[in-house]
């Protein structure tokens, strides 16, 4: 028997052995739950994850503190909202994860433009400027001419 006939899907096959599919249990448990989160509270849980779900209690990791204290005003409304979509919390508890924010994207540091780049882009502006047209490129232009100016003093 072919692997792609009885299994067409690589969930499918993961679902088929016993232990993954306790794991993969969990993994769609809690991505359902994190789900409904994000649906009773999109603002505060763009950037949460949920840890773990045992004995009536949900484990959140949030990205900082400020979160986790907007977060804490809205327990009992989440608590309420998922008890009526069939989740069995009592409690939430909130950890703090930094680990989240050292995956995101670093801010790209400015590099300076070389003389030559500096007045061809001037030349550019200006000829936007004299035929009128205020576009986001001109916007652009005019910024990054004028950063330019900054770091050259």
């Amino acid at each position: 028997m072919n692997t792609k006939e009885a299994f067409p899907t690589a969930l499918e096959y993961l679902d088929s052995h016993e232990k993954v599919a306790t794991l993969m249990h969990t993994a769609k448990q809690l991505m359902e739950i994190e789900n409904a989160c994000n649906r009773i509270l999109p603002v505060w849980f763009s950037n949460c994850h949920i840890l773990k779900l045992e004995n009536g209690t949900l484990l959140v990791g949030v990205p900082n503190q400020a979160v986790a204290a907007r977060i804490r005003q809205k327990i009992p409304f989440l608590q309420n909202r998922l008890g009526l979509k069939g989740w069995p919390v009592h409690t939430v508890r909130l950890k703090v994860s930094f680990l989240q924010n050292l995956y995101r994207e670093k801010p790209v540091g400015k590099k300076n433009l070389s003389p030559k780049a500096y007045e061809s882009f001037s030349k550019l502006y200006e000829q936007f400027e004299q035929n009128d047209t205020y576009s986001p490129l001109t916007r652009a232009l005019h910024q990054l001419i004028s950063g330019y100016r900054q770091t050259e003093k």
